[in-house]
């Protein structure tokens, strides 16, 4: 589930969000992007943001970055393009650069919350650790740009589509060995 935290939700609705309280604000993201970290089937997945204030890795759970994947194609979507890019522009990759072996900031994300700021022309990202009570001020935000996004959101299709395959009746994910599949009745 991603859940977004009320001043997310606000900033949707009206266009404004407060930046305040939060632990880690590390204002415009440089650099903002997916990753996984393991074979498939073992994978772990996170999200990499690098700004002048540090690094940061968000430890999430693969159905939490499918469902930010969602809500950025649906924010993108709902918002006409305020600004002029060339399409050179917003799909230009960064270039390959290894994430920083030790980051400023590392937890295990438990709520996700994503925003837009009709003033700055920019949307917000905050994350809650999972050891955080949803009340209290999120443990990271970060602004990010919209080819940034876009960007961001093709990777995680990426990312989420390089895995194990599936089963095409039940979706359990397939592995090497025998599937006994409720779809067909236990039957391999």
């Amino acid at each position: 589930m991603l859940g977004l935290p009320e001043s997310a939700r606000r900033a949707t609705e009206v266009g404004a969000v407060e930046m305040r309280g939060e632990r880690h604000n590390f204002g415009l993201a440089t650099r903002l992007e997916a990753d996984s970290v393991g074979p498939p089937g073992q994978r772990r997945f996170r999200l990499l943001a690098l700004s002048p204030q540090g690094s940061a890795w968000l430890w999430l759970e693969k159905e939490q970055l499918q469902a930010l994947g969602m809500a950025i194609d649906q924010l993108l979507g709902e918002l006409p393009a305020l600004w002029s890019l060339s399409r050179a522009s917003a799909q230009r990759p960064p270039k390959a650069v290894a994430p920083p072996s030790q980051p400023t900031l590392e937890i295990q994300v438990g709520q996700l919350g994503l925003g837009y700021d009709e003033d700055r022309r920019q949307f917000v990202l905050q994350a809650h650790d999972s050891e955080t009570d949803a009340e209290e001020p999120p443990t990271f935000a970060c602004w990010a740009t919209r080819p940034q996004l876009q960007l961001l959101t093709r990777q995680i299709t990426d990312i989420v589509n390089a895995g194990r395959p599936r089963c095409p009746l039940c979706h359990a994910p397939l592995t090497e060995g025998p599937h006994s599949c409720p779809g067909h009745n236990g039957h391999q």
